[in-house]
């Protein structure tokens, strides 16, 4: 969301910057799932503006990285020196948060499922807004826009105007390679024994692995350990963390 009022050319984010949110650190394999690359690649077009599109909407289950892509094309668009605003779906049933919005060069919307109906209206008419003013819109659910139950039909007529991106959640080989990735991105070392521990006892959600790979990295560095299943196990426990 913006951090103020005021016009400058270019507004900060409270956003997290490190390179998990990257469009290069998106976990995706061409072979084995060649929507998210698709979706990936449609999605960074989007944001540097070479995409023919005013607006996108992906949709998937928790962890299959929608929000690594908006945050991602929010911080691909501040970095071109450009404004955007990155409204979690809470925030938006706040009065005034969609207000406004349409000053700035790319509009996020994370977590629609989270809209109350209440809401529906402000949301319909800063669409209607945004789209006047060439703002680019990128939305984000858990679900299609058919099955968000909204009680505004032309809401919904709005948010399929553009194309539609179902992102799958990684499975088989692709979450070890990207659990080893991830560790990989933060030098350590982990044995295939280790990831196949962490992906038998933890849910295939690449935001609660990422976590966790941020526990046993600083336990790594502090006890200055390498990583074995005791070691990782005797973390998992001290930080309550197992099956999160």
């Amino acid at each position: 969301m913006p951090i103020d009022n005021d016009p400058p050319a270019q507004l900060t984010l409270a956003l997290d910057t490190a390179p998990a949110t990257s469009f290069d650190t998106f976990h995706c394999d061409d072979g084995l799932n060649s929507g998210r690359l698709l979706a990936s690649r449609s999605i960074e077009s989007f944001a540097r503006g070479e995409l023919d599109e005013k607006q996108l909407y992906l949709w998937g289950e928790a962890g299959s990285g929608k929000s690594h892509l908006l945050t991602a094309a929010c911080r691909s668009v501040t970095e071109a020196g450009l404004r955007v605003a990155y409204v979690p779906g809470e925030l938006a049933n706040q009065p005034s948060a969609l207000e406004g919005l349409e000053a700035c060069s790319l509009v996020c919307i994370d977590d629609l499922q989270r809209l109350d109906h209440g809401s529906e209206a402000d949301l319909f008419h800063c669409i209607n807004r945004c789209r006047a003013a060439d703002t680019r819109l990128l939305f984000a659910a858990d679900r299609a826009v058919e099955r968000l139950g909204l009680m505004l039909p032309d809401l919904a007529t709005r948010l399929n105007w553009g194309p539609v991106f179902h992102i799958e959640p990684l499975a088989g080989v692709e979450i070890l390679d990207a659990l080893r990735r991830e560790f990989e991105q933060r030098s350590l070392l982990a044995s295939d024994e280790v990831l196949s521990w962490i992906v038998r006892r933890f849910p295939r959600d690449m935001r609660a692995m990422k976590e966790l790979v941020d526990q046993l990295d600083q336990a790594s560095l502090s006890e200055q350990r390498r990583l074995t299943v005791p070691f990782v196990r005797q973390v998992v426990d001290t930080a309550g963390t197992e099956g999160v």
